[in-house]
């Protein structure tokens, strides 16, 4: 995981940019073989990135690279995060990608430099500025505007690493598993929330990638964000308990390894010892290796893996996704 700090600021672009809920993408150009058999797509600023032949060596700055190359089966040969890789719904722990120095916000750039990659994939909105640094290095710059997205951006990360096959065995089981998951507003009112302390803490708004994605799922009635904030709100514990969701799930920073987790921090606040989850023992605390990372396709079915079986055990006593493979 990148190093975090104490405040909300940097999390939010974290959140914005991995989850791509802030930018617009241009239009969807289709990926393209040159005659010449150059790899030609446009990323999701409308840059053009032209490869002479299918990328093997890949450095992953943000959560949905490593979510589009598990679904490819190419490890990256270094990336910032990770625990992530080695997480076991993704690579695993035996991949032998090695962690890139630096932070999220300021990566290495002699180490990117020094893994001589054929392609480096990074979120837009912060790593974009990277692009005329690496170069002649090809940047693909990633912002996914809405859940769809995701399988257009599989689908061009595909083409520059020439795994057209594994991306479409990859799309067929997402459309599998969200279908089996049954789309629909049903009762039972859901939190996701995120923090690092007490008074630094918020949600992930109605335009965020996971409110998006729970929305049509669950019963999630939060507001939008605004696009300036990247989908996610900070809001106070008063706020929450006006609606008072029967489930809550944290996302805890842990800004401070020697503080108390979160959940403990926030059970000395009276309102949010009143909250019908913290009474019930439905705050559910999320794996802080790749919640909230990305909004690809392998991450949504991760999500759906473990809200719908945890809000809805009678419905669906199993995860129907990746957790189920």
């Amino acid at each position: 995981m990148p190093a975090r700090s104490r405040s909300l600021a940097p999390v939010l672009a974290i959140a914005a940019l991995t989850l791509g809920a802030a930018c617009s993408a241009t239009a969807d150009p289709d990926p393209a073989v040159t005659a010449d058999s150059e790899l030609t797509v446009e990323d999701w600023t409308g840059a053009t990135i032209t490869l002479p032949a299918p990328a093997e060596r890949v450095v992953c700055l943000d959560g949905t690279c490593i979510d589009a190359l598990t679904e490819l089966g190419l490890p990256p040969v270094v990336s910032l995060q990770l625990d992530q890789v080695q997480h076991p719904d993704f690579f695993g722990p035996d991949v032998a990608t090695e962690p890139l120095d630096g932070t999220f916000f300021e990566p290495s750039l002699e180490g990117i430099v020094a893994a001589e990659p054929d392609l480096v994939i990074g979120a837009a909105t912060v790593h974009g500025q990277l692009r005329e640094a690496l170069a002649p290095i090809p940047f693909f710059a990633v912002s996914l505007p809405d859940g769809e997205a995701a399988v257009e951006n599989l689908n061009r990360i595909a083409t520059l690493t020439g795994r057209a096959g594994e991306a479409e065995t990859a799309i067929d089981r997402y459309r599998d598993t969200l279908a089996a998951y049954q789309p629909g507003v049903r009762e039972t009112e859901v939190l996701a929330m995120y923090g690092g302390a007490t008074d630094d803490i918020g949600i992930d708004a109605l335009d965020s990638a996971i409110g998006r994605l729970l929305a049509e799922y669950t019963s999630y009635p939060w507001p939008e964000a605004g696009e300036a904030d990247g989908g996610f709100l900070e809001l106070g514990l008063e706020d929450i308990l006006a609606v008072d969701p029967a489930h809550i799930f944290v996302l805890d920073f842990g800004f401070d390894p020697s503080a108390p987790p979160l959940v403990e921090q926030l059970a000395d606040r009276p309102v949010w010892g009143s909250l019908a989850a913290v009474e019930a023992g439905n705050v559910h605390v999320v794996d802080d290796r790749w919640w909230g990372t990305t909004g690809g396709t392998r991450g949504q079915q991760l999500y759906l893996d473990v809200v719908l079986p945890t809000v809805y055990p009678e419905e669906f006593p199993e995860p129907l996704g990746i957790a189920a493979s």
